[in-house]
Order: structure tokens, then C-alpha cells, then sequence
């Protein structure tokens, strides 16, 4: 026990930041991301799983509430996803908030306190992260691709086991799921949500 929570407070640590273009390899934060990965790592030996298609199902409703915070203001958010799993499904319906260290429109910094807190909570209540949502500057489909670093946040996700799934938003409504092991299937319940592309949706009625 002594030892899963040492994990989680060297995850909290660790915290997920995203920066964009030439600004993200400049900062300090990547190494943070990586040890941030490393400790999912650990934690993720005892609950590995076989690669199979993965169900995700969310509500419309939620991607709208989802969409008003991450784009509250001009600057970057983050947080992560967690919710009920049921006959195989796993339910997109939780939104697990914490504080950040730094803010702007240029990335994001969570605060260590506040994630570990969140993590031993999440522990407690045996939930897993299903999904880590962010906002990305601009408008349009384009604007949800993800960037080098967000791909091998989720890479080292996917390699680890971890049922995580990363959806990107823009500025405009447009929302893109990806697993890079092309291993999902996203059920959206509800109106207010139509499929642009493969993966990738755009959010109705938003102003």
C-alpha cells in the first residue's frame, strides 16, 4: 500500500501539461510529462489488458458542459475523465477536476497537491482514468489534431495497457477521440452532437 501511494504522489507530481508549437519542446514540462507516464506505468502492471475493441459511450449533454470548461476563457484546460463501466462499456460521466499551477493560452499546469488528491480519491472509489480531455487554440476539425507530445502521452498510455481515451476540442465545437491503437468505438447518446469524420464531431447549438 505504502508503495501505490509513493506512485501516486510521484504522479501527481508529474502533472500533464500541454504547450503549442516550438514552445512545447522549450519547456520543462515535457520531463514532467514523461515521469508523469512512467508512474501510469507502475501503477498499470497489476491491471493490464488484452488489446480489443473498447466501447465508449458519453452523453451529448456532458460533451456540451465538457466543451463550456475547457473553453471558458483564452487559456488551455485540462482534466480528466472518469466514470461508471458497465457490460463492457465504459461510460464517459465524470469529470475529474483539479487546480492548476499555471494557466495560458499557450498550455496548461496542474498543481501536484490538487492531482494527488484527486488520484487517491479516484484509488478509494476503485475508478479508473477512462478519458483525458483539452482544448486546443483555434477553429475548425484542424484545429483537434494532436501534437507530438500529445501523442506519446497517449502512446505510452496505450503501450502501458491503460484504457484511456484523449479527446481534443477546439475553439468552435469540433471534438476528436483518438486511440492510436485504432481500437475504439464512440456512442454518443443524446441531440446536439453530429459526426463530421471518423472520430471526429462537432457540437450543434453552442452559441
Amino acid at each position: 500500500m505504502r508503495r501505490r501511494e509513493a506512485l501516486i504522489d510521484e504522479l501527481s507530481q508529474a502533472a500533464r501539461s500541454f504547450e503549442d508549437g516550438l514552445a512545447r519542446q522549450k519547456l520543462e514540462h515535457i520531463e514532467g510529462a514523461n515521469e508523469f507516464i512512467t508512474t501510469l506505468d507502475s501503477l498499470a502492471k497489476a491491471d493490464l489488458e488484452a488489446r480489443s475493441q473498447r466501447r465508449y459511450v458519453v452523453s451529448s449533454l456532458f460533451l456540451h458542459e465538457s466543451f463550456k470548461k475547457l473553453t471558458l476563457d483564452e487559456a488551455e484546460q485540462f482534466f480528466f475523465i472518469t466514470g461508471t463501466e458497465l457490460d463492457g462499456a465504459l461510460v464517459l460521466d465524470q469529470c475529474a477536476e483539479f487546480a492548476h499551477q499555471k494557466r495560458t493560452a499557450m498550455g496548461v499546469t496542474a498543481e501536484p497537491r490538487a492531482t494527488h488528491s484527486l488520484l487517491i480519491r479516484l484509488e478509494q472509489f476503485g475508478h479508473r482514468l477512462l478519458a483525458h480531455f483539452h482544448s486546443h487554440p483555434g477553429r475548425g476539425a484542424d484545429a483537434t489534431k494532436p501534437s507530438g507530445i500529445d501523442e506519446r502521452f497517449q502512446q505510452r498510455l496505450e503501450s502501458a495497457g491503460h484504457v484511456a481515451v484523449m479527446a481534443i476540442f477546439s475553439r468552435d465545437g469540433f471534438i476528436r477521440f483518438i486511440r492510436l491503437d485504432q481500437h475504439l468505438e464512440i456512442e454518443i447518446h443524446g441531440q446536439g452532437v453530429e459526426k463530421h469524420a471518423p472520430g471526429i464531431y462537432r457540437l450543434t447549438d453552442i452559441s
